[in-house]
């Protein structure tokens, strides 16, 4: 059996406190960098973009490109979002709402994401963009109905919370 002497005790014990104290000093000394976030962020959009689904190879050429645009619409979308540009992001994330293959989708995830007064805008310039395409082609299109649909079930919930507040 091991005997521990006392000082084999306190200098284990100061050398641990030691170790911990000097891991929190450098972590807070890293936290507190003013670039740290911005790095953090980096770190994950590339992991984001690493994880995204690559591009079959058996596509078409046009669906492929297609694709991409959409890809390079909500990104521009997303980045002039976060320098507060909301005109550029509107009209680039209407764009992308109206060449995506499943609308009502992103639609919601926009919906959950972005701040109502900004997702109003896209909605907006959605239907601007379904009116003008719509007075062009002189038919209606299966985008207008998925924006009818969507924005009527959208609503329904608010329309139900705002009685309930009010009573």
């Amino acid at each position: 059996m091991l005997k521990f002497n006392c000082r084999t005790v306190i200098w284990t014990g100061l050398a641990t406190m030691a170790i911990v104290g000097y891991c929190i000093y450098f972590d807070q000394k890293r936290r507190k960098d003013p670039h740290y976030k911005r790095r953090i962020y980096e770190r994950r959009e590339f992991d984001r973009r690493l994880k995204l689904p690559q591009i079959d190879e058996s596509m078409s050429p046009v669906n492929v490109e297609v694709v991409e645009y959409f890809l390079q619409r909500v990104y521009l979308g997303e980045t002039y979002f976060r320098r507060n540009d909301w005109n550029r992001a509107v009209h680039n994330f209407a764009n992308a709402i109206m060449i995506c293959a499943n609308p009502s989708i992103f639609l919601y995830k926009l919906h959950k994401v972005m701040p109502k007064e900004f997702y109003d805008l896209i909605m907006a310039r959605v239907q601007l963009l379904i009116n003008t395409s719509d007075a062009w082609s002189g038919s209606s299109s299966t985008m207008s109905d998925v924006y009818e649909n969507y924005t009527e079930s959208s609503t329904e919930g608010t329309d139900s919370q705002l009685l309930d507040n009010d009573s």
